[in-house]
């Protein structure tokens, strides 16, 4: 697919703030910091289109992308190390799990794992979740 152009559409926290669209989505997840913004900005061709940091926890909310107007890419908030509080943390699983369960839009998701360590127990019940929400 060649990327004639790609924009930040909108940043949020519940479906009330979701971009009404026609558009398929592909949502990215993972750890805090294994990577997601950056495949994002790598896919695209663009250096700074997704925010990225090397500070874990730097995606805090649902950011939507539009793909050359015919494609959704997601970023969502990292899981488990954050220089985040606990409660800040727990709201974007709140987050996460909602966006996974009512989003019509959503077509696919990736899990990024780091291929330097192995799968921990937190990324193992995470792909089981994760799991639970295939299209039927």
């Amino acid at each position: 697919m060649k990327i004639n152009y790609s924009k930040f559409i909108v940043s949020a926290t519940k479906p009330n703030q979701y971009p009404v669209h026609a558009l398929a989505e592909v949502a990215f997840m993972g750890k805090s910091n294994v990577g997601k913004s950056s495949l994002i900005n790598m896919l695209l061709d663009r250096k700074k289109l997704a925010k990225v940091s090397s500070t874990p926890g730097k995606t805090t909310l649902i950011n939507f992308f539009d793909v050359n107007g015919t494609l959704g890419f997601v970023d969502l908030p990292g899981y488990g190390y954050a220089s985040r509080s606990k409660k800040e943390q727990q709201s974007w699983g709140v987050m996460i799990e909602t966006y996974l369960s009512i989003r019509e839009n959503l077509m696919l998701f990736f899990l990024l794992l780091d291929v330097r360590r192995a799968p921990s127990t937190n990324d193992l019940q995470i792909l089981k979740w994760l799991q639970s929400y295939r299209k039927k």
